[in-house]
């Protein structure tokens, strides 16, 4: 009675197997995530382009489908899905290339009877993805010999393409501290796996800048403040043959200024921007923005106002305040006068110290 019964366990793993044809995707595009290509506003007419490969060739009287869709890949292509290669029973084609662009996928999805305006990169103002998909009939039944009506998904790896044309909101230039040569800037607003741009331009001469707000609250940094780890600035362009910001398009036309025009960026999170190579008292108009994942680039933030200024250190700091150097200990003064004040002051901290 085993033969018999193994008999029917092969007939019937026979019975559900299914044949046909198999493709396989690759692509060079880099992805954001994964198998996910993120593509942003600015490249929404930019060509992707997919390399595939099959093995087999439909086994029944219908083609093999490549196409792009918001749906599911194991159907036929609707109208409203891009396709892009369609392979019959005779062709000998075995692999190839094909290339589209969002504006593209887009533009198809108005194909339908019902489908109503058709979708632009300007008027999609919403995120929205676009699976690679092959699909065709394969073989199956009882006795694996029969075309099934239904369509199966055929293509592999599952490749995403998602357009995200939302641009991040403008940041907020939260602080600026002063330094020799360089202006050391804090940007809120900044997404973990965003990157944060700031630029700076020299103010024009008077009258050039009328109505352009001044950040009154600029911290002066004359070498006493922190900023653990923030001063890598491996990333400075400097655009010096640019005059006036004219010319200049978006956070580069800062307004009421000179050239040239420094650009700064680096990733969110890792500390405040250092613009460096800047002039001591001169005054710099700044403005940062924020571009993200996707490469979508904010609107500038309100411009602010600052001035780098030259650091000589405390002890410089102490003899510009009319103090002394006399050598060793007598730098407080010297002698009785010196000691006096020495004196002087361990009273005072020993006072204090009572006090808390």
């Amino acid at each position: 009675m085993r033969l018999p019964f193994i008999g029917l366990l092969l007939f019937a793993s026979t019975a559900v197997a299914q044949t046909g044809p198999a493709v396989t995707f690759t692509s060079s595009t880099t992805s954001t995530t994964g198998l996910t290509i993120t593509v942003p506003q600015g490249e929404c007419g930019t060509q992707r382009r997919f390399n595939w490969s099959r093995t087999a060739t439909p086994p029944c009287d219908d083609a093999l489908y490549i196409f792009a869709t918001t749906g599911s890949c194991g159907v036929k292509p609707a109208a409203t899905d891009l396709t892009l290669q369609t392979l019959g029973t005779s062709s000998s084609t075995t692999s190839g290339t094909v290339s589209f662009s969002v504006s593209q996928l887009l533009a198809a999805r108005g194909n339908g009877a019902d489908a109503g305006t058709v979708t632009t990169c300007d008027s999609q103002t919403t995120e929205i993805s676009f699976n690679l998909c092959a699909s065709s009939r394969r073989l199956g039944g009882a006795l694996g010999t029969e075309c099934l009506e239904t369509y199966s998904n055929v293509g592999a790896p599952a490749y995403v393409v998602k357009y995200d044309p939302v641009k991040p909101a403008a940041p907020t230039i939260a602080k600026v501290i002063a330094r020799d040569a360089a202006l050391s800037v804090q940007v809120d607003g900044a997404e973990d796996d965003s990157t944060v741009v700031v630029v700076a331009a020299m103010v024009g001469t008077a009258g050039s800048d009328a109505g352009t707000d001044t950040d009154a609250g600029t911290d002066t940094d004359a070498g006493t403040e922190a900023d653990g780890g923030t001063d890598v600035d491996a990333g400075t362009d400097v655009d010096a043959g640019t005059e006036g910001g004219q010319g200049l398009v978006g956070p580069l036309a800062l307004e009421g200024t000179t050239g040239p025009v420094t650009r700064v960026t680096k990733a969110a999170g890792e500390g405040n921007v250092v613009v460096s190579g800047l002039t001591n008292g001169v005054t710099y108009r700044l403005e940062a923005t924020i571009i993200d994942a996707a490469g979508n680039e904010s609107d500038a933030s309100a411009p602010v106002d600052a001035m780098p200024v030259k650091s000589n250190g405390l002890f410089d700091a102490y003899k510009d305040a009319g103090g002394e150097e006399r050598g060793g200990c007598a730098a407080a003064g010297g002698g009785i006068a010196g000691g006096a004040v020495l004196a002087a002051l361990g009273l005072w901290l020993s006072s204090r110290r009572k006090v808390s």
